[in-house]
């Protein structure tokens, strides 16, 4: 997985720089094998060495303390998201098991699967800022073209793919009643302009049973149109930079009271549900913990007694992780066992906060990931190679797991039973979405227009090892398996 946000660039090869200027001593501590003399035969004189110049002391100076402790600040490599290539397969571990909640919860036997949305809002505004903060940090700027340009290549091919075959299959094949041709129409149109969501608010529709699912897309558009401009805008006062997570926990706390205002007023469940200005907080929740990751591991490099207050905070918040996350797993893992999925009065409990601490304790399991020893037992867990493969083609696994629940659901119920019919329906979304994956995603992403030379942004924050093994400048849509977890369904 991509580098989340964080500079892992820096890190490794300062890390190299500094192992280039060491004797061998302290190579041979750090594993760098160096090839060692031929051993003297008997009666052969001892060579004599002459001295090539001053000798040089055998311990670290000064500088390369200072660098090692930058290169520490900036992500060990025994951290979860410090990777070869910078990918996290822990992240896509949880967003493996995010969109296996939304089937079960779209097959009527986990009430609370919908939840599953909001770890992937959190999961997209942590790794997009990321991406953005540390494009800014390497060139001085962010290129809102390769960031749209970059969107669209990821998320466009496989959404169309789903709408050209439920477009045949609905009008040109005539399958199902006019009143289901007209329903699917329009969310085609609602969601090729990316206003699904506001379209649930109007009128909650399935889609004819292709297409209810994309409001959450249409949401993670808006939010990937407006919040760059937004970022650049903020940056363009340090002293807003400096405080930014801050700014965007207020940005938090703001949109829980406004959608805890429209609740008491008596605003329908849709409109809090549904709309983008109600289901910020997790998306801010996410930029304002790649913000903070980042202020935190800049603050943390120097040498001042500022920096050595910040490192402190930083290990103290490191040292409750191993706890933070498996209780965080726990408790998100209970709320999709106990709640309400309907729109009810109990349902007015999550709008009236309850989305808020469902987002902050998403984010607290993606930190404690992305800060997590590989060798945890959460991080093994959560990064084992079917979930980690699954997280990967998890975009086409939701786009597809709902026509398949709409058409052949119910049919699988009956002839198997409910839980074999959630494998069934799995299995055949998973068949789904691995030949969109490699047949369709994958060489589109080949094909995407590379990055200006030295732009820094793709190959610095994605530099992803794409099949074949060749190393794109602007992989970062490999991140888009991670960033673009987009869909999740709650309610539709």
């Amino acid at each position: 997985m991509a580098d989340h946000g964080h500079d892992s660039e820096r890190g490794p090869h300062r890390v190299t720089a500094l192992a280039h200027g060491r004797p061998a001593a302290a190579d041979r501590r750090t594993g760098t094998l160096l090839a060692d003399p031929p051993p003297r035969l008997p009666g052969q004189p001892r060579p004599k060495v002459q001295p090539s110049g001053p000798t040089r002391p055998t311990g670290p100076t000064a500088a390369e303390k200072r660098a090692a402790r930058a290169a520490r600040a900036a992500g060990a490599p025994q951290r979860g998201g410090d990777r070869r290539g910078g990918r996290n397969p822990a992240l896509d571990g949880v967003r493996a098991l995010a969109v296996l909640c939304v089937l079960v919860f779209h097959m009527d036997l986990l009430p609370g699967g919908y939840l599953g949305v909001d770890v992937f809002f959190v999961l997209s505004g942590f790794l997009i800022t990321g991406q953005l903060l540390a494009e800014r940090d390497r060139t001085g700027g962010m290129s809102l073209t390769r960031f749209y340009l970059r969107r669209a290549y990821r998320l466009l091919p496989a959404f169309w793919l789903l709408a050209l075959v439920g477009f045949t299959a609905v009008v040109l094949l005539g399958i199902g009643t006019a009143g289901e041709r007209t329903e699917f129409l329009d969310s085609l149109a609602a969601s090729a302009l990316y206003l699904n969501n506001y379209f649930q608010v109007v009128r909650q529709s399935t889609g004819a049973g292709w297409l209810g699912h994309t409001w959450s897309l249409s949401l993670e558009e808006q939010f990937y149109l407006l919040w760059p401009l937004v970022l650049v805008a903020l940056c363009r006062w340090p002293w807003l930079v400096r405080r930014l997570p801050v700014v965007l926990l207020g940005g938090v706390a703001g949109v829980a009271l406004w959608r805890n205002v429209l609740v008491t007023s008596g605003a329908a469940g849709t409109r809090t549900y549904f709309a983008l200005d109600t289901r910020a907080d997790a998306l801010l929740v996410g930029c304002a913990l790649a913000a903070w990751l980042r202020a935190a591991r800049r603050g943390a490099a120097g040498e001042d007694g500022a920096a050595l207050r910040r490192r402190r905070r930083l290990d103290r918040v490191m040292a409750v992780l191993p706890v933070a996350g498996p209780a965080a797993l726990a408790l998100l893992a209970v709320a999709t066992m106990t709640a309400p999925s309907g729109w009810g009065e109990r349902s007015a409990l999550l709008s009236r906060g309850g989305y808020t601490v469902i987002a902050l304790l998403a984010g607290a399991l993606i930190l404690a990931l992305e800060q997590a020893a590989t060798t945890s037992w959460l991080f093994r867990a959560l990064a084992a190679r079917p979930l980690a493969w699954l997280g990967q083609v998890s975009y086409g696994f939701y786009l597809w797991h709902f026509p398949v629940v709409a058409h052949w659901g119910h049919g699988l119920t009956g002839a198997l039973g409910r839980w074999p019919a959630v494998v069934a329906v799995g299995v055949i979304s998973v068949a789904l979405a691995a030949a969109s994956y490699y047949l369709l995603e994958r060489p589109i992403q080949r094909r995407r227009p590379a990055a200006g030379a030295g732009s820094g942004v793709d190959r610095g924050v994605a530099g992803d090892l794409l099949p074949g093994g060749d190393v794109r400048a602007d992989a970062v849509e490999v991140v888009g398996d991670r960033v673009d977890r987009v869909g999740a369904e709650g309610k539709a």
